[in-house]
């Protein structure tokens, strides 16, 4: 399965972001130069001759062509492609609930159009929900049913809430929707065994953001680490929770993550090693299989990671930012 993916992809590798064109862009001596370099990736398909564009626009563009161009290759399309993209729609759900119990009081926010569905036929699936005004007990279905599952189950957590009289803020909303989120991530991974790692990895990470984040809100269950793991390393006095952490990572052969995060760092530089960490174990698999499920995985996350690290080296350049200073930040890209 996903030969035919497998083959496409091996084409579509020669034009993506690579090691050498990322230290073309780190050696620019300004941001329209290192921006330049994106000319000779497949971003050339979306920026054209316009180098000043807005890379965030490039970025969503990009996006929008990837998730067209996957959806066209994959023998399954409408499992993997649900598996990758998924979260864009969650993303976008958590907007919508947002915008819904806090009007005018949340920040701006630019809707992913590379999401399942479009937005605003999620935010009035949503809002019927929440409303309770479908006269007939029925509201009109999403076409793709992953999306639809996700927003019943973010609603009725949400239910659950106010029932018990609790007011919707934040941190409710973000938990209701990761909780209906993984959960549905869980459901598709049981479909394709090698989506089941990077599910699990996906949640240890939310849990370990939440943790670093100080959040009150309850950890995601189904993670390599147990709930009982990471609640133990917020136990202890503030200045004390850097060592617990250390201490707890080195226990699962981990402690290389916080090679060079001493001092105030230790939080960001901490979040982009874990995400370094899972897409180095995507990279591994592809390399020991070399084609299928694995294949598109790792190219997906090549994508993924090569729009962090544009936005990273243009910021920087913009900002007068050495080398050295974002080097430890960046994402592997192969």
């Amino acid at each position: 399965m996903y030969e035919f993916a497998t083959g496409v992809i091996n084409v579509w590798e020669k034009k993506v972001l690579s090691n050498l064109d990322q230290e073309r862009m780190l050696k620019s001596p300004d941001k329209a130069s290192a921006f330049m370099v994106l000319f000779d990736t497949d971003f050339s398909e979306i920026i054209v001759t316009d180098s000043q564009k807005n890379i965030e626009d490039v970025i969503l563009q990009d996006l929008v062509a990837l998730k067209s161009k996957l959806t066209k290759v994959l023998d399954d399309n409408e499992l993997l492609a649900s598996f990758l993209f998924l979260k864009f729609d969650a993303l976008n759900i958590k907007d919508m609930l947002k915008r819904y119990f806090f009007k005018q009081e949340i920040k701006k926010f630019r809707p992913f159009e590379c999401s399942l569905q479009p937005y605003a036929k999620e935010e009035s699936f949503l809002k019927i929900l929440l409303e309770g005004n479908n006269r007939d007990g029925v509201t009109e279905k999403l076409s793709n049913i992953y999306v639809e599952q996700l927003i019943l189950e973010a609603v009725k957590t949400i239910s659950r809430y106010k029932k018990d009289g609790q007011d919707i803020g934040s941190q409710i909303i973000e938990k209701s929707v990761d909780t209906a989120y993984f959960k549905i991530k869980t459901i598709l991974a049981k479909r394709e065994k090698s989506l089941g790692e990077m599910t699990r990895l996906e949640m240890d990470l939310a849990n370990l953001r939440n943790l670093l984040g100080n959040n009150n809100q309850d950890f995601l269950e189904g993670g390599n680490l147990t709930i009982s793991q990471i609640k133990g390393l917020s136990i202890g006095k503030e200045e004390e929770s850097s060592a617990n952490l250390k201490r707890f990572l080195e226990t699962l052969e981990l402690g290389f993550l916080l090679e060079g995060t001493e001092g105030g760092a230790v939080d960001i530089l901490l979040e982009r090693k874990l995400d370094g960490y899972i897409a180095k174990k995507v990279f591994q698999k592809e390399k020991e299989r070399g084609s299928g499920i694995e294949k598109v995985l790792a190219f997906f996350q090549k994508k993924m990671n090569s729009y962090a690290n544009i936005r990273l080296i243009l910021f920087a350049k913009e900002n007068g930012l050495s080398v050295q200073d974002i080097e430890g930040a960046l994402l592997p890209i192969a």
